[in-house]
């Protein structure tokens, strides 16, 4: 993600949001000052916070443009390949729940695949990282009916789908990205970033997830 941009930019871009420099200060997780100063010119920013200011204008729609402009995106996507693609997604996955938080949604999921393509130690790496946030993320996955491969649950919740509603191509929900992922004899992962494509998709799983069965105690032990 670029951090190219300027302090007016990024102020002409809040304001097609509806965001005041108090919301911009919250969503990167610095004080109202340092953005009120960096806004007015009057400072830099680090390039970390930089970049997440790209982030969070980018989720909302927005993009920065070479002329030192703003403009509503078309739809936004993008295809991940192979297991280096694989694990820059579930990095994307990874600093979603880190900087951004929310509900992420995941069904039709089968573990042991994402173990197999993303390689034990990678998978092992991602998996840590998640037990470390602090955020206020809420995660679910639905699996199908009898299996107890409850890989992440230290810090999501589980699900089972009967057998003849499982699907072969799993989703993930994040943030406002609805991504599909195909697994073959390489995994394909194809992300779109659309907040009401995200919210729609969303709204779906959580009838899924409503009439979904909690694994049995026994299962889970």
């Amino acid at each position: 993600m670029t951090s190219f941009f300027t302090p007016s930019q990024v102020r002409a871009a809040i304001g097609l949001i509806g965001w005041s420099g108090s919301d911009l200060a919250e969503k990167v997780g610095v004080s109202k000052q340092m953005i009120s100063n960096y806004l007015s010119g009057k400072s830099g920013m680090s390039a970390q916070n930089l970049e997440k200011i790209a982030y969070y204008i980018d989720l909302e729609g927005l993009t920065f443009t070479p002329d030192e402009g703003v403009k509503r995106k078309t739809l936004n996507t993008k295809t991940f390949r192979g297991q280096t693609g694989f694990i820059e997604f579930m990095d994307l996955v990874y600093e979603t729940a880190r900087d951004v938080g929310g509900e992420f949604c995941v069904s039709n999921v089968d573990e042991a695949l994402f173990t197999e393509h993303m390689g034990q130690e990678a998978d092992d790496d991602y998996s840590d990282r998640m037990r470390g946030i602090k955020g206020n993320y809420n995660f679910k996955i639905l699996i199908k009916e009898g299996d107890t491969n409850f890989i992440a649950s230290d810090y999501a919740a589980y699900k089972w789908i009967p057998e003849k509603e499982f699907q072969s191509v799993p989703f993930y929900v994040f943030g406002d990205n609805l991504a599909f992922l195909l697994f073959d004899e390489d995994v394909t992962v194809h992300l779109i970033n659309d907040k009401k494509i995200a919210q729609a998709q969303r709204a779906q799983f959580a009838q899924s997830w409503t009439h979904a069965r909690s694994p049995d105690a026994a299962s889970t032990s």
